[in-house]
């Protein structure tokens, strides 16, 4: 099994990924993986096409062979020292990049101070310039080439952005073959993709991550596999000695065939699992390489070549945050046969078969492992907090750092912890079940309103009912109400698609009664309830943590006897976050509500009570008046 040392990893990203050495004139391939050119010229051996060694792209040669593919330009030995030097904006007090310099106020400013430095009417008639970031490092022929990509038809530096084209252009593109085009400086809108591209390589280093502790798990289960078909080579032994009386040889040759089956299985199930640690270790070089390239595009590619490849590019990173491996061993399970007859003898002694995949509540005899595609979060790092005022009823995550937070009104509150300035009535509201920065969907007895937050405030009914009025309720993301009664011991489900305000009708309301056996458990009304990525509802109660299917029928129960399970969230990779009021902890569930661990918080507070995640990946923890926030990507 191939085998690579963790601390090695960094290394392996600035060598070739076929002869594992320092990179001979590297070429960059359209999966953005470099490989040594004498290397890729062994690997095709005359065809038209290139297989990628470590994500298996393929790639069709131009007409030069690889002599007509990109050079890698950003490829610099590792002892070459970084000395960019970079300008910080001058306007606000965030250590901000400069990315441009105003002229009359000889000020250099972030992108956001620069677009507000535009807009502005006392600054309109002021002259500013893009600031060029500058290298004191000698750059190759086709680096610099590259960097100072320009304007094929006008042989000028791109400085626009035409936003019908999506291209970037130079100043007279724009007065001639994209005059009546809107258009901007490129620097914002550069900005704008480095940004989005920077989210999406956050992704990509939360999925080496993710490998990690994939390949670990692959490793329990290979020990755990090993003991099982042990424990089952026992069994049969025993069984077999115990029948000799009767079977004599015909025992032993069934026995010795059942033994060498479970043999083969297990030769088998072992060499996919040593085949499946050895992709994940090829995905992760594959990833790993992956991001430096990207990382190094992002951050020296000019704004024209960035803007022209950004689709390509951000699309690259998105199929590989998508591709997931999973590992599905099933255990040899003998099975006992019936009382001895001779003709019989083959039935009654019993036959090695692979395991069944097991149900979640009460089966423990079959055995299945299944690798999670969820980020492992063990810790959470206090980034911020602030106090609201008054006791906190709710809080729901939105775009960007901004959070409503449902106090004597609703407010929108960045993680700086300042008001916006949105005070949305709030008359009895109970529940903010969607969020956006200028729209909420608020619970107020039997009613759940939308509340749009523009120049004025506009409020309209998405529905009403009676039976909502002691319910806990949560929107799902296919636009379906589900609400939880405690007094009548059943879910209501109501389909939202049709124009508001719904009429409740059997059409658009199901009544799905909870069994009776599990019903009896949940008796006091949940804070929260949340759909997980594996489309499973998941709701804390008491001690409890009740996961129900599909169909909103139980499959799994956690309990705890010491624990209060209050607040509850989820994030994009299948984590859920159950708030722990008792013993002051945050649980870490998988979406199929089961317990991994507790997370290590940084200052946490007493008591808390609720939980949530914005957009950006920040945690807001609730407690009395206050809010803290927290980070763990």
């Amino acid at each position: 099994m191939a085998e690579c040392s963790q601390s090695g990893h960094e290394m392996d990203i600035v060598k070739c990924g076929i002869c594992l050495s320092d990179f001979t004139k590297p070429i960059l391939l359209s999966c953005f993986h470099t490989f040594c050119s004498p290397c890729v010229t062994k690997l095709i051996e005359g065809k038209n096409t290139l297989c990628c060694p470590l994500c298996r792209a393929i790639q069709v040669l131009p007409d030069k062979g690889v002599d007509g593919l990109i050079l890698y330009p950003y490829f610099k030995k590792a002892d070459t020292p970084d000395t960019n030097v970079m300008v910080l904006c001058q306007m606000c007090e965030n250590d901000r990049i400069g990315v441009s310099s105003c002229i009359d106020c000889i000020s250099n400013m972030c992108f956001e101070c620069s677009a507000y430095h535009l807009k502005h009417k006392l600054f309109k008639t002021h002259k500013t310039e893009k600031i060029q970031i500058k290298y004191t490092e000698n750059k190759s022929p086709e680096e610099t080439n590259l960097n100072g990509a320009i304007c094929e038809t006008h042989n000028k530096d791109f400085t626009l952005y035409c936003e019908p084209c999506n291209r970037a252009v130079c100043q007279d593109c724009v007065t001639q073959n994209h005059k009546l085009h809107k258009s901007e400086p490129i620097m914002f809108q550069a900005q704008r993709r480095r940004d989005l591209l920077r989210s999406a390589i956050g992704a990509i280093k939360s999925k080496i991550s993710g490998l990690d502790q994939e390949r670990e798990i692959s490793k329990f289960a290979e020990q755990n596999h090993y003991k099982l078909c042990k424990q089952w080579k026992d069994e049969i032994r025993t069984h077999g000695n115990r029948s000799k009386e009767t079977l004599c040889k015909i025992v032993d040759l069934l026995a010795d065939v059942n033994l060498k089956q479970i043999d083969e299985m297990q030769k088998e199930d072992i060499k996919s699992i040593s085949n499946f640690q050895d992709e994940l270790e090829t995905k992760k070089l594959s990833l790993l390489c992956l991001l430096r390239n990207t990382e190094e595009i992002v951050k020296r590619s000019c704004d024209g070549t960035l803007l022209n490849d950004y689709t390509f590019i951000y699309q690259t990173l998105s199929n590989a945050i998508t591709k997931d491996n999973q590992l599905k061993v099933f255990a040899p399970q003998f099975c006992f046969g019936n009382q001895l007859e001779h003709k019989y003898i083959e039935n009654c002694f019993g036959l090695v078969r692979r395991g069944e995949q097991a149900n979640m509540i009460g089966a423990s005899e079959s055995h299945i492992y299944s690798l999670p595609t969820i980020c492992d979060v063990t810790e959470f790092k206090k980034v911020h907090s602030l106090s609201v005022g008054n006791i906190i009823r709710s809080v729901f995550g939105v775009c960007e750092d901004k959070t409503w937070i449902l106090v004597s009104s609703i407010q929108l509150y960045t993680a700086k912890g300042s008001i916006i300035g949105y005070q949305v009535p709030g008359d009895n509201a109970e529940q903010i079940l969607r969020a956006t920065q200028n729209e909420i969907w608020v619970k107020s007895g039997e009613v759940i309103r939308k509340i749009t937050k523009g120049t004025t405030t506009k409020t309209e009914e998405i529905v009403r009912m009676s039976e909502f009025q002691t319910a806990t309720c949560s929107v799902l993301d296919d636009n379906r109400i589900v609400a939880y009664s405690v007094e009548g011991k059943c879910f209501y489900e109501v389909n939202i698609n049709e124009d508001w305000p719904v009429n409740i009708n059997e059409t658009t309301l199901k009544n799905i009664p909870v069994e009776e056996k599990y019903s009896g458990l949940i008796t006091t009304k949940p804070l929260r309830i949340t759909e997980t990525v594996s489309k499973h509802i998941i709701i804390p109660c008491g001690n409890k943590v009740f996961t129900f299917d599909r169909n909103l029928r139980v499959c799994n129960v956690h309990e705890n006897r010491d624990s209060s399970f209050r607040g509850i969230c989820g994030d994009p990779y299948g984590n859920i976050f159950i708030v722990d009021y008792n013993r002051n902890k945050i649980c870490l569930f998988n979406s199929y509500g089961e317990l991994l661990h507790d997370v290590s918080v940084q200052e946490i507070p007493s008591s808390p009570t609720d939980i949530t995640r914005d957009s950006i990946g920040n945690i807001w923890l609730a407690n009395g008046s206050y809010v803290y926030i927290y980070s763990y990507l």
